[in-house]
């Protein structure tokens, strides 16, 4: 079986586990004698032994205290490792499937941590005691050795069975409860919808069946994990009984055997079934976690999002060379080539859906062409997008991005008749934003992200509907200040209203593929 762990590892656990293991046999030799002596009263000095045996049985301790130690410190790193793994498969592609990501990061990769924290670790130290106590039995009592040598197959056997039916179990558990996720989140955003539409009793039915499918898969796992111990328990019993009977029939019948090696023996016995019972139980909970895993796997397997397509042009804020932009099998802008100069303002029009602000994430990077070339001045670009969205952070470090002193963000808001509106805030511009909630109307908002803008004036500005919401004078406020912008710096906007036409120095149409030339007002 192909365990998750890297060959320095595996080998640094194995060698721990053997000096533990040693010192473990070490001890229980020591006291066999030590009670050897006084049962028997071989008239043996039990000074060194005492001293050996304690000796011995600190070494254990210590030596398996650091075996866990040490395995705990590399599995939480190894989940670490997966978790940014994970956390490198965002983009904007995530959103569609941000649900399965959560899932992944909070639910399955926590389930599969036992796995490494537990199950590997126990894996190469049950492997490495089996085979020395075997070992040393063969040297002491070669039938007890044989009867676990005979008997210790039935446990690994019966696991292994039971656990690839778990994993598969697993798995469907794992993706039952990314279901109920998914559909419970999708239920909280459309709340309005579900009950605009009267379909409380469809979504309610619905979610008492994936709960009732998700309660069915965990009773499977859990009749399994019964089976299992019940089953591993019979044949430890089983195998501790044959040995001991082995034991006492050499010892009372036959007469051939020490006190020292049945002792030794039967010391030893329980220790070799104990180890595999807990194996037993670790191989039925690491093929849970491993199925839970192999949703979050799903998720590290998939490619990042390619932005090779993205170049750089000394000439152009930007330039495209046979670009073909769309997403879910639509083609919004098919082999267009076109340049937008590195001033001024240039407006892009088109019917709702026609592509507009998908081209625009396409030159920001954050959506990936379908093919084609697309070659831009920067990547300092600003940013004003039409969602509303805010990382928790104050107004204040949200205009200035830490950049610009108080005076400065006071006075830009100011020149956006934004001051007031925020001074009046209890905290004024130090208000936080938590959760993206700010306590600004739609217009404030606009205007918020404009300041932003302003006050950092970088190379390149992409717009989405830049002057929504915006009544009347504060429409001619920013257009006031685009004006003075589009002088330095590229602004590319997507426009609704035909106002902003006005101050245009170039304009594009999209329409059925196409991005038309349009006339400059």
């Amino acid at each position: 079986m192909k365990l998750n762990l890297n060959l320095k590892h595996a080998v640094l656990y194995g060698f721990i586990a053997v000096i533990s293991v040693v010192f473990y046999i070490a001890f229980g030799h020591h006291l066999s004698r030590i009670l050897e002596s006084i049962v028997m009263d071989t008239g043996v000095k039990l000074t060194a032994p005492l001293m050996y045996m304690s000796a011995f049985f600190v070494l254990f301790i210590l030596t398996d205290k650091l075996y866990s130690l040490y395995t705990k410190i590399v599995a939480n790193k190894s989940i670490e490792l997966k978790a940014n793994q994970l956390i490198d498969r965002i983009d904007v592609k995530t959103q569609r499937e941000s649900e399965s990501l959560i899932n992944a990061l909070l639910v399955h990769l926590e389930s599969y941590r036992p796995y490494e924290t537990s199950f590997v670790p126990t894996i190469i130290k049950t492997m490495v005691k089996v085979t020395l106590i075997i070992a040393a039995l063969f040297f002491i009592d070669g039938f007890a050795a044989s009867i676990l040598l005979f008997t210790a197959p039935f446990i690994p056997l019966y696991y292994v069975l039971v656990g690839l039916q778990t994993q598969e179990e697993s798995v469907k558990q794992a993706t039952r409860f990314d279901n109920i996720g998914t559909l419970f989140l999708n239920l909280i955003r459309g709340k309005d919808t579900v009950k605009n539409t009267d379909s409380k009793e469809t979504v309610i039915n619905r979610l008492e069946d994936d709960n009732k499918d998700f309660v069915k898969e965990t009773m499977h796992i859990l009749k399994y994990a019964f089976q299992s111990t019940m089953m591993l328990e019979f044949i430890t019993i089983l195998g501790i009984g044959l040995v001991a009977l082995e034991v006492a029939l050499r010892i009372i019948i036959f007469e051939n055997i020490s006190f020292y090696t049945a002792f030794f023996v039967l010391l030893l016995a329980p220790e070799f079934y104990n180890a595999l019972k807990v194996l037993g139980t670790e191989f039925h909970n690491g093929k849970l976690a491993l199925g839970s895993f192999e949703k979050a796997q799903n998720i590290i397997d998939k490619p990042k999002m390619n932005t090779s397509y993205r170049g750089h042009t000394d000439h152009y804020s930007a330039e495209a060379e046979n670009l073909t932009v769309g997403h879910d099998g639509k083609v919004l802008l098919n082999n267009a080539d076109f340049t937008f100069d590195k001033t001024g303002l240039t407006a892009i029009t088109g019917e709702s859906g026609a592509g507009k602000t998908t081209l625009l994430r396409t030159l920001l990077g954050l959506h990936e062409p379908v093919s084609g070339q697309l070659n831009v001045l920067t990547t300092d670009i600003g940013y004003v997008s039409d969602q509303v969205y805010f990382s928790d952070t104050t107004i204040y470090e949200y205009v200035s991005a830490k950049n610009h002193s108080e005076d400065k963000v006071n006075d830009v808001l100011n020149r956006l008749n934004l001051f007031n509106s925020i001074d009046n805030l209890e905290h004024g511009i130090h208000t936080p934003i938590v959760n993206h909630d700010i306590p600004l109307s739609g217009g404030e908002i606009v205007r918020l992200k404009m300041a932003r803008v302003l006050i950092n004036k970088p190379a390149v500005i992409i717009m989405d509907e830049p002057t929504e919401f915006l009544d009347a004078e504060t429409e001619q406020l920013v257009m006031k200040y685009l004006t003075e912008l589009k002088e330095t710096s590229a602004i590319i906007a997507v426009i609704h209203r035909r106002q902003l036409l006005s101050i245009a120095d170039s304009h594009y149409v999209m329409d059925n593929g196409e991005l038309k030339r349009g006339d400059a007002v």
